[in-house]
């Protein structure tokens, strides 16, 4: 019979190699090159550059003229994660190659390598990233090359290589920051205002006449909207959304700041609990953790249904109006990835909501950049040890 001993976890890992050239002439004035690298409905937004003094904005420099005035310029290839993604996964391994070119891409010097451990991104006062370090001999070779006449017509090729173990790329837990607690098991006097009936003395009605029980004294102390909109004699009010779970969600939320998962999540029910939260917790109620946990469960519910192009369209949209930065580019990942064959067809544009350029202008924009890059997947499989 055979058997695994002692082997080591398994580690599946996807690759992605950007290349870009430069003339050394532009390197004083360059913006950052732009790129993405996506993998199933994972997606992170990178600016690269050559940059000089750490890469900092001419208007930084300018304030610290007289310090960088007694120093040499000390040039770095830099590499920034950037986009709307609130969260961005730890690197498994980032490596940096520079060759020196002619124009029929021949190697003028020797390339130059550069391997950054592994792990988060090293954060500076303007953002985190990764980089070659300051004295390496990267920073002497541009140097050397730089203002030399008879350098002028080479380039720098850049080749970088990031590596990510796909458990950690894929993972929901680098996706945001903020995220609301759960409901606890144990529940204590504010949720007794939503589950004990005794206390219930007013109803919140949905557009389908379907109302949701609860205390207007609980409402009147939480909430600045209905201390403002609820009529003194009043035992209903009529809020403008279609689903009582968005309701429930919303006010749950409002009394314990705890998030009460729908049992069933679409792109419309999200859409609903976005805007309800939006006028019932603009001032009360911590919006922004609601907001983190709607967003990963909005998230767990787009893995479920890749595959259905029409369902990611609509989640796409609700992140889109719902200024769900994480989600949103997620759900380019899966476009991309999974559906890259309908998007450039112009049947794609076809839901009503996409005739809006803003909804669509970056997904075209992350769409063009992942053509700039190649992917490799290694997946490593487990040895069989036969027993003796």
């Amino acid at each position: 019979m055979a058997q695994v001993e002692n082997l080591p976890k398994k580690l599946d890992t996807v690759t992605f190699v950007h290349i870009f050239k430069i003339r050394p002439i532009d390197i004083k004035h360059m913006m950052p090159v732009q790129f993405v690298t996506a993998y199933e409905h994972g997606l992170i937004n990178w600016h690269i550059q050559i940059a000089e003094n750490g890469g900092f904005p001419s208007f930084i420099r300018n304030i610290l003229e007289d310090q960088l005035a007694h120093r040499e310029s000390n040039y770095q290839i830099t590499l920034h994660p950037a986009g709307s993604r609130e969260r961005h996964p730890p690197v498994h391994k980032v490596h940096f190659k520079m060759r020196t070119v002619d124009s029929e891409d021949r190697d003028i010097f020797a390339p130059l390598t550069y391997t950054h451990p592994s792990g988060q991104a090293v954060r500076d006062i303007l953002h985190s990233g990764y980089s070659t370090p300051e004295q390496h001999e990267i920073k002497h070779h541009i140097a050397a090359v730089l203002g030399k006449n008879i350098f002028e017509h080479l380039k720098f090729e850049i080749t970088t290589t990031i590596d990510f173990e796909i458990e950690q790329f894929l993972s929901m837990q680098n996706l945001n920051r903020l995220v609301g607690k759960a409901m606890p098991v144990q529940l204590g006097f504010r949720y007794n205002l939503l589950t004990n009936q005794a206390t219930h003395n007013f109803e919140l009605v949905t557009l389908k006449n379907q109302s949701f029980p609860c205390n207007k004294e609980a409402l009147f102390v939480a909430s600045p909207f209905f201390r403002k909109n609820l009529p003194p004699d009043s035992s209903t009010f009529l809020l403008n959304v279609d689903y009582l779970e968005a309701v429930e969600v919303v006010i749950t939320w409002l009394l314990t700041e705890s998030y009460h998962a729908p049992s069933a999540m679409t792109p419309e029910l999200a859409a609903e609990i976005w805007k309800l939260a939006d006028r019932l917790l603009a001032r009360a109620g911590n919006p922004k953790h609601l907001y983190g946990s709607l967003e990963r469960h909005c998230f767990e519910e787009l893995v479920k249904n890749h595959e259905d192009l029409a369902y990611v369209k609509r989640m796409l949209i609700m992140a889109h109006n719902g200024r769900l930065g994480s989600l949103l580019e997620a759900c380019h990942a899966v476009i991309i990835t999974s559906h890259y064959t309908d998007f450039p067809d112009e049947a794609f544009t076809q839901l009503s909501q996409f005739t809006r350029t803003s909804a669509l202008s970056r997904l075209r924009e992350n769409y063009m950049r992942s053509l700039c890059v190649k992917r490799f997947l290694r997946k490593e499989v487990a040895v069989d040890v036969a027993d003796d």
